[in-house]
């Protein structure tokens, strides 16, 4: 006999009780396991119905922003998409996906960039410089990718009920701001930096 649990509402509900154990402290990848375990994949509206839920029902807002990164661990490929309907080109969300997969192109040339960190000479940290100045001032476009979202998609969502997610959304974008503008103002330093800086 199988654990597996094939019902929207008892899904909804042992996704809720599992949301709340990691609230509670409990180890992201024990939740995964017992998820995988009795859910197997999860669709992605019921992720979204009971992110819903549990912030209808007092969970605040700020703690499912500051646990979100955890939520995102332990959901990562046990999303069922299968009933999602295909995107057209050109549709925003069809854009917003190539937005982010150009911003995750930038992010894989920074972590090449700071690789490279590890072997620079003094002579060399100028250029470097130029080119994570160059790397930052391209991701800071995704404030522009934000916006659209936070103008375009989330009014649509919230005019449907869905309030919760986009708040946190909205959230994590303006988490995602700050540190860009952080490293930002760090690069623009004025006078020499050695190596040792770099690497720091």
């Amino acid at each position: 006999m199988s654990e597996l649990i094939n019902n929207s509402k008892k899904r909804k509900e042992l996704l809720k009780h599992m949301i709340l154990q990691l609230h509670e402290g409990e180890a992201p990848d024990l939740v995964k396991k017992q998820l995988v375990r009795l859910l197997k994949k999860i669709p992605y509206g019921e992720v979204v119905e009971v992110e819903q839920e549990l912030i209808n029902e007092g969970l605040p807002e700020e703690e499912v922003l500051q646990f979100c990164d955890i939520h995102t661990q332990v959901l990562d490929g046990n999303i069922d998409q299968s009933e999602a309907k295909p995107i057209p080109p050109g549709h925003p969300v069809d854009i917003f996906l190539k937005e982010n997969q150009e911003l995750l192109i930038v992010v894989e040339e920074l972590k090449k960039l700071y690789e490279e960190a590890k072997i620079l000479s003094n002579q060399q940290i100028q250029s470097y410089f130029l080119k994570l100045k160059g790397k930052f001032n391209l991701l800071m476009d995704v404030d522009k990718h934000y916006q659209r979202k936070e103008n375009l998609l989330f009014p649509y969502l919230e005019k449907y009920g869905i309030t919760g997610p986009p708040k946190v959304m909205w959230g994590k974008h303006d988490e995602t701001r700050e540190l860009l503008k952080t490293a930002i103002e760090a690069l623009n330093v004025s006078g020499d930096i050695t190596t040792d800086e770099v690497e720091a």
